[in-house]
Formats: structure tokens, C-alpha cells, sequence
């Protein structure tokens, strides 16, 4: 007599029953059972704790296979610029997906500036694969404050410039005021202008000379007198100035109230010096030796 077994198939999450079939099967054939899960799940095992899926069973007895399920998990990874793990977690099929960490910083070069724009790919926005997620940023180009400073740190220009590129002055050129008789001329600046790596302080630098001043000397008539000594020279040098009275003149002063005729002067700025001269008078007397013999008179000569 033919025997016939029921075989039944289960099939099954973990947390309920879904669905079962059933066949019925003559005695020592063999049956291929299998469990098919649905997308976002995965086949565990048989409840005997078998994990072949297909599998094949000798019908040797009426019997029952049930298929465990179970829910997809993923790892979710949020990774900054370069690899850094921000956020992981591990979320089942159908969760939705999100970044809850503090917004992703890259740190700034000496010529980048960065600022967080996205992830990439784009995010699900639930989990049906493992996926990694990478923090993209927007560059910009860091600007520098380039500073020109006179030569006692007085600002001449302040701008922002951007990182490569080459700095220009563009003011009056820088000047410095003569002191103690020393002039002073722009040569440059103290250092070589160059491409922009970072912030920067350019000072006016100067060539020193010595600053000149004219001494006159003059006459206040000439007929009178010559004077001598004037010229250029430079501030804080010795002029030597000179009268010389002609015959029958005498050198009376000179406008400071000098009255020396030749005389050494300090050069502190331009100045003029004029000599004075005044003709020369002499007394002519003549007296008789006797008043009763004769008497004795001076006139002009005709």
C-alpha cells in the first residue's frame, strides 16, 4: 500500500506567521523546499536549524519546515573629507536616514577656505543598502590683510588681497620730513613685494643726504667795500664771511649787529649778510707858534 505524507512549508518572520503550503508526497520521494524573502528581508533558517535555502527533504513522515526571516540592517556611515568617521549606525530596511551631527568642518589652508556644501551621493532618504555618505565643500580663496606703513608705522594702505597674488601700492609716495639737516628720499620698501601667502607689513625705507642752504653776502655799497664767503653749504657747516674796506672806508657792522669784519657762521637755513662801511675823517689842525706874529688858517684845497 502507497504511502502519502503532507509536507508543509512555513514560512515565517520573526515576529509572525505569514503564510504556510502544503504537499502531499508518496513515501522516500524527495521535495525541494525554499524560502524566498521579500525585498528588505533575508532568509535565516529552517526551524530545525538548517540554513540550506533551496533545500532538499526526504518525505519519510508527515512534517513541518518553517522558514525564519528576518530584517535587513545596514550600516549608515557619514564620512568627512579625507575618511574621518562623523556618524555609523546600523538601521533596518525602510528607516529613514539622516545626519544628526554638528555640521562637517575641513580646516583651512593658507590658500582655502572651506565651506560645507553637501554629501555625496546624494542621501537616501531610507535604508536599503549598506552606503557611505561623504561631507563635500566649497572652496574659496582665503584674502589677506597687506599693510604699507611709513617709516614711523603710519598706515599709507590697508587691503585685503587674495592668496597668490601680488600686492600693489597704489598711494603717494611715501615721504619723510628733513631732521637735523638730513633729507630723506623713498628708496623702497624694506622688503621684496611678493605673491600673498599670508598676512604682511610693508615699510617705507629711505636714502639720507644733506640738506643745503644758500649764505649771501653783500655789500651795502660797493664803492666802499667787498665782502666774500658766500655760497652753498650744507646744514650745520661753517661759512667763513668776509668785509673788506676799500682806502679811506671802514667795515662798521654787518646786519646781526656783528661787527667783525671776518667772521664764521653756522648754516642752519638761508640767510643773508650785509656788510656796512662808512667813510673814514681825519682832523686837520694848524696853529701859529705866535699869535702876535701871524695867524694860520684850513680850507678845502681849491
Amino acid at each position: 500500500m502507497k504511502k502519502i505524507f503532507s509536507l508543509v512549508i512555513a514560512l515565517t518572520t520573526m515576529a509572525s506567521m505569514a503564510f504556510a503550503a502544503a504537499l502531499e508526497v508518496d513515501c522516500g520521494t524527495q521535495v525541494q523546499i525554499t524560502a524566498s524573502a521579500k525585498t528588505g528581508y533575508h532568509f535565516v533558517e529552517w526551524n530545525d536549524h538548517n540554513t540550506d535555502n533551496p533545500r532538499t527533504v526526504d518525505a519519510t513522515a508527515d512534517v513541518t519546515y518553517t522558514a525564519y526571516f528576518e530584517i535587513n540592517s545596514y550600516t549608515i556611515r557619514f564620512l568627512n573629507d579625507g575618511g574621518a568617521e562623523l556618524q555609523s549606525e546600523v538601521l533596518t530596511h525602510g528607516s529613514p536616514v539622516s545626519y544628526k551631527g554638528s555640521t562637517p568642518t575641513k580646516t583651512s589652508t593658507a590658500e582655502w577656505e572651506y565651506t560645507f556644501a553637501g554629501w555625496t551621493p546624494t542621501i537616501n532618504p531610507t535604508a536599503t543598502a549598506d552606503a557611505d555618505y561623504t561631507a563635500v565643500y566649497d572652496k574659496t580663496k582665503r584674502k589677506y590683510v597687506i599693510k604699507f606703513v611709513n617709516w614711523d608705522g603710519t598706515e599709507l594702505q590697508s587691503s585685503e588681497w587674495e592668496f597668490g597674488a601680488t600686492p600693489i601700492y597704489s598711494g603717494a609716495t611715501p615721504t619723510r620730513p628733513t631732521y637735523m639737516g638730513v633729507t630723506y628720499t623713498f628708496s623702497g620698501w624694506d622688503m621684496t613685494i611678493s605673491t600673498v601667502t599670508g598676512t604682511a607689513t610693508y615699510t617705507a625705507q629711505y636714502s639720507t643726504g644733506s640738506e643745503s642752504y644758500t649764505i649771501t653776502v653783500v655789500s651795502d655799497d660797493d664803492a666802499m667795500g667787498t665782502v666774500s664767503g658766500g655760497g652753498t653749504f650744507a646744514y650745520n657747516g661753517t661759512a667763513t664771511i668776509t668785509a673788506t674796506a676799500k682806502e679811506c672806508y671802514r667795515f662798521v657792522r654787518w646786519n646781526d649787529g656783528n661787527t667783525n669784519a671776518s667772521r664764521d657762521v653756522t648754516v642752519t637755513g638761508a640767510a643773508t649778510y650785509t656788510a656796512y662801511f662808512e667813510k673814514i675823517r681825519y682832523t686837520i689842525t694848524v696853529v701859529s707858534d705866535d699869535d702876535g706874529m701871524g695867524t694860520v688858517s684850513v680850507s678845502p684845497a681849491p
